[in-house]
């Protein structure tokens, strides 16, 4: 991020008023926890906005358990030397790993920042696990879309997630989807074959106040401009994130999804306008800026800028 950019971040932030939810992950990244030395190499990754240790997919089936005491280690004895957020993911309510993933997250001394939990395909697994994890922590929850059945039922399970956690987003897990759906070998690099998914996955977020919509991961790390291009088009669409699977990657996507200075100016004063205008002259649309007919709808784009901003 720019030192301009962070400098009006900075102000918001201290403006904070405008908005009543956390700001968004832009930059999700996910490390694999049976890698002890990448472990190590976290308070490096300052740029990024969420680290999230894997026990999940980026771990072989022989490594679970080493895995497990890696995060189990370095929780307890690392984690206050980063300064983003520490999340963890882990393996599927339908795997073989479940119960001792749980057992983990129950014997960890320190809160992790949130949950990420894949391959959700029905509002039973969200019942299954808060109550195996119970009721002694409440847990801030990201959840995976990855099959057909979970996308198809969205709606049932962010409902059910989110009076049973603090629901926080929904990432796009495309490679399993993709799998599930019958895509035929490895979908375009624009991922059209995956547009309908993506966007339902956006229409379906904005029904929950904090649900964030994290868009799908870009495989091909040395492609920066495949990359920049799709994080480009998941921002213009309504993603607020991505999946990265390598550091080089992270201010790429954090560009992408980042406003403008000159949107992020407009945005507050927009909203500082309306603030007045609402004290003054009592509700209805205004104009702004001499030409611009400021309502309802046009106000919560402005918020939404400003809850884009770190």
């Amino acid at each position: 991020m720019s030192s301009a950019v962070a400098a009006a971040a900075a102000a918001i932030r201290q403006a904070g008023a405008f908005y009543g939810r956390s700001l968004p992950r832009r930059a999700v990244l996910t490390v694999p926890s049976s890698d002890w030395k990448k472990l190590t190499k976290l308070p490096t990754f300052t740029n990024t906005d969420c680290v999230v240790l894997d026990l999940e997919d980026g771990v072989a089936e022989t490594a679970k358990q080493i895995a497990r005491e890696n995060i189990y280690r370095y929780l307890n004895e690392s984690a206050s030397k980063i300064t983003r957020e520490i999340c963890v993911r882990i393996n599927a309510v339908s795997s073989n790993h479940i119960n001792e993933d749980v057992k983990l997250l129950k014997d960890l001394s320190t809160s992790i920042d949130c949950l990420f939990v894949p391959k959700v395909d029905s509002i039973d697994d969200m019942k299954w696990l808060a109550d195996r994890l119970g009721s002694n922590r409440q847990y801030n929850l990201v959840i995976y879309c990855e099959s057909a059945r979970s996308l198809a039922d969205l709606r049932s399970i962010l409902t059910t997630a989110s009076s049973l956690f603090s629901l926080q987003g929904v990432v796009f897990g495309s490679d399993d989807f993709s799998a599930d759906v019958g895509i035929n070998g490895r979908y375009s690099p624009e991922a059209f074959e995956l547009t309908y998914a993506r966007q339902k996955i956006i229409t379906t977020c904005r029904l929950f106040e904090n649900a964030q919509p994290i868009d799908m991961v870009y495989i091909n790390f040395k492609d920066l401009d495949g990359l920049k291009k799709q994080s480009e088009q998941g921002a213009a669409w309504g993603f607020t994130g991505k999946q990265v699977i390598h550091p080089q990657q992270v201010p790429i996507v954090q560009a992408a999804f980042s406003p403008s200075v000159s949107s992020i100016a407009w945005a507050k004063e927009l909203i500082e306008a309306y603030d007045k205008h609402e004290k003054e002259e009592g509700k209805g649309a205004f104009t702004f800026r001499g030409q611009t007919m400021v309502d309802k709808p046009l106000l919560r784009k402005a918020r939404s800028i400003l809850n884009m901003t770190r």
